[in-house]
């Protein structure tokens, strides 16, 4: 199998080589550089709002804004040394990559499923997720069970218990997607979601939640100038304003193209327009990678060797393209069921000896 590049084409395995070999290698250069100030924050600052939940002082954790169930969840892990907690919770998250990765690749050779192994942790939103020990990891794997099977009820219980727990303001246009595409898996998200607060409230009590709400409306760490905002909304207004609705835009022609181009211009829009977006938040992009790369290898192989770069320097720009996509390629190329997308990738890049 070879990838069309137009006047060029590049065979499989070179192409995979390539893209594994340059995630790796600029992902991993980032991640070390930033080690020293980023391990782990997130992974210590979810155990130290389980410590604050014990004692009564909820709130008090500077930039915590999960829920207090969050917090209470968390509570179990208190019993590990610290350092045991985040590595298992690093090890948790790994896990779940293997896993999809393997499910979305299942059909082809031992080799080119390790090269994308590689492709996907490296993605630089993944590894830094990894690094800080942020959530988006588990959210993508909850998108995943959702996007990646039938419309049903349970497989909206896991997105429900993110929504209770660690709700993202970009995975509001994700519920528009599913509204048109998973009513039943919404159903589960939206009662999962309802269960679970009550189920919160009454473990923890009002005044914890009441000093969430509080810590969600200001969060203090985005005016601290510590943090860059990758979102649309930091930039100049008369550049960000008419972005905005251009992204609005695409995400509507999107969703009326189909499934997957749905999708993708949902998770696109969400990164856009979130009040803040930090550079981990593009992990769940690979949720719809098979369909992608499906639809358009040539731009999926673009995207993916400039992302590297282009998330750190040109973030919205590069998630613009990103959104572009899901708007300009023929709705006919995109697989048109859940369960298809993996199933054509196997199909489009199955070689002889790949097969039984």
């Amino acid at each position: 199998m070879s990838v069309d590049l137009g006047r060029w084409v590049i065979a499989r395995r070179p192409a995979l080589v390539g893209l594994a070999f340059l995630t790796a290698l600029v992902g991993g250069f980032a991640v070390v550089r930033a080690a020293q100030n980023v391990w782990a924050v997130d992974a210590h600052r979810n155990l130290a709002a389980a410590v604050a939940l014990l004692n009564g002082t909820f709130g008090s954790v500077p930039d915590y804004l999960y829920s207090p169930l969050a917090a209470a969840l968390t509570v179990p892990a208190l019993a590990l040394p610290t350092d045991v907690a985040v590595v298992a919770w690093l090890a948790l998250k790994i896990a779940l990559l293997a896993v999809g990765t393997a499910v979305a690749t299942r059909g082809l050779g031992g080799i080119d499923r390790q090269l994308l192994g590689v492709a996907v942790v490296g993605f630089l939103p993944i590894l830094y997720d990894l690094e800080l020990g942020n959530v988006t990891v588990i959210v993508l794997a909850a998108v995943a069970a959702i996007a990646w099977t039938p419309d049903r009820v349970a497989t909206g219980i896991p997105l429900g218990l993110i929504l209770a727990t660690a709700p993202k303001p970009q995975l509001v246009p994700v519920l528009v997607w599913l509204a048109v595409t998973h009513r039943r898996a919404l159903v589960g998200v939206v009662v999962t979601a309802a269960l679970a607060t009550l189920v919160g409230l009454a473990l923890t009590g009002p005044v914890p939640y009441a000093a969430w709400v509080e810590a969600l409306r200001e969060p203090a760490y985005l005016n601290s100038g510590e943090v860059i905002n990758l979102a649309l909304w930091s930039l100049p207004p008369v550049v960000a304003v008419p972005s905005a609705m251009a992204a609005i835009g695409a995400f509507y022609l999107a969703l009326r193209r189909g499934y997957w181009p749905g999708l993708v211009g949902a998770i696109c829009v969400g990164l856009l327009l979130a009040p803040y977006t930090l550079i981990y938040a593009a992990g769940l992009l690979p949720v719809a990678a098979p369909a992608a790369v499906r639809a358009s290898p040539r731009a999926v192989l673009g995207l993916a060797m400039v992302a590297p770069v282009a998330l750190v320097l040109a973030f919205p720009a590069w998630v613009g393209l990103a959104l572009g996509l899901a708007v300009v390629v023929p709705a006919v190329a995109w697989p048109s069921r859940p369960g298809m997308a993996m199933a054509l990738l196997r199909a489009s890049v199955a070689t002889p000896q790949d097969e039984p």
